[in-house]
């Protein structure tokens, strides 16, 4: 079985966002190794929302969204469902480690699946949260 890596949406978009993202082929060498089997990309659901509400926060359209929200079903991402256990983790670590709530519950996946966290999000990537690396350098 490959070993599970949590992303969060700063690195889901970047395959979304070409040509105003840096570190696209970082992110795409992980969808790569993804579809290798290498690893496993997992994440909260609510990736889905974060990175359809910031394509929209960037003048996307309906059609674009739609395409997005396809696509991001056919990666076969494991989806980690945000229910209570998680989300109650996310709390506590979101005003321990002075995260959103959001931003936290990726944290409490890579906790709760024991993985490393991929991420360029800089709150997350100040905190010592769980194991985690910067997508880019």
């Amino acid at each position: 079985m490959s070993r599970p890596i949590v992303i969060d949406s700063s690195v889901a978009l970047k395959w979304f966002r070409r040509d105003e993202e840096h570190g696209v082929p970082e992110a795409d060498s992980l969808l790569l190794d993804h579809r290798a089997g290498v690893v496993r990309l997992a994440c909260p659901t609510h990736l889905r929302l974060e990175a359809l509400n910031a394509l929209r926060m960037h003048s996307a359209d309906g059609d674009q969204l739609e395409r997005v929200a396809r696509s991001l079903e056919s990666i076969d991402l494991f989806w980690v469902q945000v229910d209570e256990a998680l989300s109650i983790s996310a709390a506590r670590l979101a005003a321990d480690y002075r995260l959103t709530v959001y931003d936290a519950t990726f944290v409490a996946a890579a906790l709760m699946l024991d993985a490393e966290l991929v991420t360029d999000d800089k709150a997350i990537l100040r905190t010592d949260a769980c194991r985690m690396r910067a997508l880019t350098a």
